[in-house]
């Protein structure tokens, strides 16, 4: 029963994951993994999201302490996001797995200059019934706003169909630098 809860949580979880239309798959950046003290039973892990075949230039580096949990880390890109001056956006989700799926993005939104900017962390549950999802959207994805970036909390028909996307927050996007936000409480109807 514990393998079938697992199975149905993990197919829930992917299906939540790729909803977002635009971020697809991409061999552009990887992860580089180092165990930072092998003595104990669960080392930590520190992960670095590096550019393919350039190991040496690191975008971001963050610690996995909860390697007994841990389960994998997803990356994809969202080209031309519509933002002056950023050519892309890369998303690194990692995932826990326990009795729910536990997912951590990070996004990276990428200038023309190769300078990064980072977004504040997203966190996700995803149980057997979950409905919900928060996520970055940006410009040229659906119901993105122009020179905006909106952190949203999606809610679901059923895995994959918009029941309708409620705004937390909304980042102006003005002369490559993110300028204040806003609060609401929606930004679409059903």
């Amino acid at each position: 029963m514990k393998k079938l809860a697992i199975i149905i949580i993990l197919f829930q979880s992917f299906q939540f994951i790729h909803a977002q239309k635009g971020f697809s798959e991409t061999q552009k950046y990887i992860v580089t993994t180092e165990i930072s003290d092998q003595g104990q039973d669960y080392p930590a892990y520190v992960v670095n999201l590096v550019r393919a075949g350039e190991s040496s230039d690191i975008i971001s580096t963050l610690t996995i302490s909860d390697t007994e949990l841990f389960e994998d880390i997803f990356i994809t890109t969202l080209e031309n996001p519509g933002l002056e001056g950023i050519s892309e956006v890369i998303k690194m989700e990692v995932e826990y797995l326990a009795c729910c799926a536990h997912v951590e993005s990070y996004y990276f939104m990428v200038g023309e200059n190769n300078d990064v900017i980072e977004l504040p962390e997203l966190k996700n549950v995803y149980c057997e019934n979950s409905d919900t999802d928060h996520q970055y959207i940006f410009p040229n994805q659906e119901y993105g706003i122009a020179g905006n970036i909106l952190r949203t909390q999606t809610f679901y028909k059923n895995t994959s169909d918009i029941k309708y996307v409620n705004l937390k927050q909304s980042f102006a996007w003005n002369d490559n630098t993110t300028v204040g936000f806003s609060k609401a409480t929606a930004i679409t109807g059903y």
